[in-house]
C-alpha cells in the first residue's frame, strides 16, 4: 500500500477514535472543532484532493476557527493535499510545532503479558473518566465536560482499562475499535506512581483484550522525542508508519 493510502486510511480511523464535537467538510478538508481541547480535535485536516485556490480555503478556514474563538491549526502529512500547503502555509505566518509520529503494531507478533492490577471495561465508567481527569491534573469542569462528550462521540466499541494500586486508580487508557483495527488513546499514570512499568501493564490490557476479540492491528500516535513513552512503545514492538505535524497561526487576525 502507497504512502498516501496508508496515511488516508490511518488519518481516517484516528479522527473516528477521537472525534470533535462539531465537523465541516469543505473542497476535501475536514474542519474539526471541540472547544479547544486537544489539537487534533480542534484542526484543518487537508486529506482529500482540492479544488478551490489553496489561499481562498486558508481565508476561509481562518474565518471558521475565529467565529469560536479558536487559533486556526492545521494538521499535516507528507501526503496532504494540496501539494505544498506546508510550505504556503509557513509564508503565512503558520509555525510548525508539535510533531508526532503514528506507530503500528501488527497484533500476530505481539505476546501477551498478564498485569496486576488491571481492570478492563467496555465503556466509559464513572471511576475511568474520574481516573483519567485526575491522572491527567485536568480539574477545569468546561475541559472535563468537553473530553466526555468527545469520548461519548466515540461510535464503535472501546477497550478502557484502569491499573489500580490498593484500591485507587494510578493509570487509564483505551482502545477504540474499527474494522480489524484498535486505535490507542490517552495511556497516562498519575505523577506519583510514575516509573513503575504501570504503562506498560495498561498497554498489555488493552492488547491482550484485543487480541482475544480477533483484532489484526494496533495504532498509536507519540509526540516525537517523548522518550519514556517512546521506549514503551519500541519495547512492545510499535513500528512508526509516517509523521505529522501541525501549523499554528501565530498572530489570528
Amino acid at each position: 500500500m502507497g504512502a498516501l493510502k496508508v496515511i488516508r486510511k490511518m488519518e481516517e480511523l484516528a479522527m473516528n477514535a477521537w472525534p470533535s464535537l462539531q465537523t465541516k467538510f469543505y473542497d476535501g478538508w475536514v474542519l474539526r472543532f471541540a472547544d479547544g481541547y486537544t489539537r487534533r480535535a480542534n484542526s484543518v485536516c487537508p486529506i482529500y484532493e482540492s479544488t478551490i485556490p489553496v489561499d481562498e480555503k486558508i481565508d476561509f478556514c481562518e474565518k471558521e476557527y475565529g467565529l469560536r474563538n479558536l487559533p486556526t491549526l492545521f494538521k499535516l502529512t507528507t501526503e496532504s493535499n494540496p501539494e505544498g500547503i506546508d510550505a504556503r502555509l509557513e509564508e503565512r505566518g503558520y509555525v510548525r510545532e508539535n510533531e508526532a509520529a503514528l506507530r503500528i503494531l501488527n497484533l500476530g507478533q505481539y505476546v501477551p503479558h498478564e498485569s496486576q492490577g488491571v481492570v478492563v471495561e467496555s465503556q466509559f465508567s464513572n471511576e475511568w473518566l474520574d481516573g483519567f481527569f485526575r491522572c491527567s491534573n485536568i480539574a477545569d469542569e468546561k475541559t472535563q465536560l468537553s473530553a466526555k462528550e468527545i469520548l461519548d462521540n466515540i461510535l464503535g466499541p472501546v477497550i478502557c482499562v484502569t491499573k489500580q494500586v490498593e484500591g485507587k486508580v494510578v493509570g487509564c487508557g483505551y482502545g477504540a475499535v474499527e474494522r480489524d483495527y484498535i486505535g490507542i488513546f490517552d495511556i497516562v499514570v498519575d505523577k506519583d506512581y510514575r516509573g513503575n512499568s504501570y504503562g506498560k501493564d495498561i498497554m498489555n490490557g488493552i492488547l491482550g483484550t484485543a487480541l482475544q476479540k480477533n483484532i489484526k492491528t494496533a495504532y498509536l500516535q507519540v509526540a516525537v522525542g517523548n522518550i519514556p513513552a517512546e521506549k514503551l512503545y519500541n519495547g512492545i514492538g510499535f513500528k512508526e508508519a509516517y509523521r505529522y505535524w501541525y501549523r499554528k497561526l501565530e498572530k489570528q487576525k
